[in-house]
């Protein structure tokens, strides 16, 4: 799981993108958690709201969604459209 992954909602093929990684009060001994962000389509409009960011261990993010894009091949989407478009015929 990177920076910048692309998962999709394996039920109702919302999408997220990881959007950090925290540690309760930077302690890195007791572990961290994964933040994402909800992508979603407005019309013409595409993008997320942080007030609607989520957190999880990969575990359970990998529970819900699984791998649509990974960050080495988002340079290969010219747009999100194309994006949501990949996601719509997965």
């Amino acid at each position: 799981m990177k920076l910048g992954d692309i998962y999709i909602n394996k039920e109702n093929k919302s999408l997220i993108q990881i959007d950090s990684f925290a540690s309760h009060m930077g302690d890195f001994l007791k572990g961290h958690v994964i933040i994402f962000r909800q992508l979603e389509e407005h019309g013409d409009l595409i993008g997320s709201i942080p007030s609607f960011n989520g957190y999880g261990s990969k575990e359970e993010i990998e529970s819900e969604y699984e791998l649509l894009v990974p960050q080495e091949k988002l340079k290969e989407y010219d747009d999100w459209n194309k994006i949501f478009e990949l996601a719509k015929t997965h």
